[in-house]
């Protein structure tokens, strides 16, 4: 235990030496590795004397629940409501959870307020004028989306409200000006993202459909400008793609959107907070890897302005991050915590530098922050690399000296941003949409193909398809067993449990002899929603077209129409080692 710590300290102190080796801007350059994780490599600078900024408390008492994904919001009376989350317990582990506790930052204790109606995970939030906590969509714990909408009130109850139009998980949502609630896309219970947006009323206690998005979007943000117009951000697929670098606004006064300038990468699970100035701030995220420019996960971040509605690059942070999260200070400036690096940073936009804080004491993604009245921030939960966390720290920076903090990342007007074209507005010309409405070219193949996955021929015989029936029925197969599907039917093989493995057929894309087959589906393994991708037969051969996603192989061999008059797709879940 004595050598663990020891690693553990020298490890930090380590982090924090790198992030004080200057007190200029790190002119740093992006990492040529390419993997998914790469940070920027530090060039070598003069060392000067510099301090971390501000510091981290580990608090004495811990949440009841050990929790990830879940939603905090303040109270009205100062205390904090946490509900759902996924975390341990259970047969079903990991589980998400219906339990919530309040948190009282004056005397720093927890106690459970009740369970919801539903278990639910990346769902919206939002404490209501009237001091009740609406609580809407979601995941439940077979991880579909859900509709189910509740209210909590200060006397501690749950109760039901009314319905969302459209099923939504890892959507996005904002309070608006005049205390309705906007919820914009979303995955639906097909697995499918939502261009539509809803708002919830809480003078009537319904929700009612408002415009459409020019792009159906899911695991974007969502942010309420001091105008009363929101603004949408990016959004995509976690893991494959496509991501997506549009963005677009909503008038309250029409309900409709409308297009702004595009960030110059695309991302999704990055951060947006509303600056002082009005100015919006993009920090991190996922995406494509651009050489020389930005690694698959982002260390960039960009400044929408609404005075020209456009993106300009800002400073670069020391940490490429992803599912972090960015809290605006008391004093204008920007925490960003988490993403798995245990280094925090400050973003000042009146000289566009980030600093380096001092190390938090657990590394955690997936969690919760939140501004308390005295200018300190808490965050709660989340997970490391091993573990999901019950623990909350607190960052206090009041009172430090900025020109003896240590400067990391790129300027804004050094940025490496700046080598790609001036991105225009989100707008996709018709020309570049195939016949089911999709971008041409947004589906990439980062899987490897039949001819670089050195199966044999002898690993692709499979058994006789078994054909689904004409409701909306998982199919339920052992391995090898391929699967007759229509749109929107699962495959479960070898089972429909949390340790098995589902496979949603949910678009053809391409069928004809120019273009080979290719469908999209969603895969869902040991209880983790892998996302979307495409399986495909090039033209000119047989097939089948297979991908591997870590342990797990899939394989489409043919499409054709049922007696329904329905599209179909046959599906297969393999283990070519058996």
């Amino acid at each position: 235990m004595i050598t663990r710590t020891v690693i553990t300290f020298l490890t930090f102190f380590l982090i924090f030496l790198i992030s004080c080796s200057g007190s200029e801007i790190n002119e740093s350059k992006v990492s040529d590795s390419g993997g998914e994780f790469a940070v920027p490599t530090p060039s070598e600078l003069t060392a000067v004397d510099c301090e971390p900024y501000g510091t981290w408390t580990l608090l004495e008492d811990k949440m009841i629940n050990e929790r990830q994904n879940h939603v905090w919001t303040p109270l009205n009376d100062g205390r904090i409501l946490l509900a759902g989350g996924r975390g341990k317990g259970g047969v079903r582990w990991p589980r998400v959870f219906p339990h919530t506790e309040l948190f009282d930052p004056t005397t720093g204790k927890w106690i459970e307020s009740g369970d919801m109606f539903d278990e639910r995970q990346d769902f919206a939030m939002f404490t209501l004028d009237d001091g009740r906590v609406l609580v809407a969509g979601g995941q439940d714990i077979r991880l579909d989306a859900i509709k189910g909408s509740e209210v909590w009130d200060e006397s501690g109850n749950w109760t039901k409200t009314g319905k969302l139009n459209d099923s939504r998980e890892r959507g996005a949502a904002a309070k608006l000006s005049d205390g309705r609630v906007l919820y914009t896309g979303g995955k639906n219970n097909l697995l499918g993202d939502n261009a539509t947006t809803e708002i919830f009323n809480p003078n009537t206690n319904e929700w009612a459909l408002s415009g459409d998005m020019n792009q159906k979007r899911s695991i974007h943000t969502a942010t309420l400008l001091q105008d009363g117009r929101v603004i949408v951000i990016g959004g995509g697929k976690h893991r494959e793609g496509p991501y997506y670098s549009s963005a677009e606004v909503w008038d309250p006064e029409t309900e409709t959107w409308e297009y702004t300038g595009s960030m110059r990468l695309a991302r999704v699970q990055h951060t947006a907070t509303l600056l002082d100035d009005g100015k919006v701030l993009v920090v991190g995220g996922v995406g494509e890897a651009v050489p020389d420019v930005d690694t698959g996960t982002r260390a960039s971040a960009e400044i929408w302005d609404p005075a020209t509605g456009e993106f300009e690059p800002a400073a670069s942070m020391g940490n490429s991050r992803t599912e972090h999260e960015s809290t605006l200070l008391s004093d204008g400036r920007v925490l960003v915590t988490g993403g798995l690096y245990p280094q925090s940073e400050i973003y000042d936009p009146a000289t566009d530098t980030w600093y380096s804080t001092g190390p938090m004491i657990e590394p955690r993604y997936r969690h919760t922050a939140t501004l308390l009245d005295d200018g300190t921030v808490i965050v709660n939960g989340g997970q490391d690399d091993k573990y999901t966390h019950i623990t909350i720290e607190q960052f206090d920076g009041s009172g430090f000296d900025t020109s003896k903090a240590c400067a990391v990342g790129i300027k804004g007007d050094e940025s490496p941003l700046l080598t790609l074209p001036s991105p225009e507005s989100g707008v996709v010309a018709e020309d570049d949409l195939n016949e089911f409405g999709t971008e041409k070219g947004s589906h990439d193949a980062k899987f490897s193909e039949l001819e670089d996955s050195g199966l044999s021929e002898s690993d692709l015989v499979f058994e006789e398809p078994i054909i689904g029936g004409a409701d909306g029925d998982d199919v339920i197969v052992p391995l090898g067993t391929p699967a007759t599907l229509h749109v929107g039917q699962r495959l479960g093989s070898p089972s429909a449990d949390a340790n098995g493995n589902i496979v949603t057929f949910k678009e053809l894309i391409a069928n004809s002899p120019e273009e080979g087959i290719a469908v999209r589906v969603n895969l869902r393994a040991a209880n983790f929603d892998w996302g979307d991708m495409e399986l495909s037969i090039p033209a000119g051969q047989s097939g089948p077209g297979v991908k591997s996603v870590g342990r797990v192989w899939l394989g489409v061999l043919g499409v054709s129409t049922n007696e329904a008059g329905e599209i179909t797709a046959t599906i297969v879940v393999f283990d070519p080692v058996k």
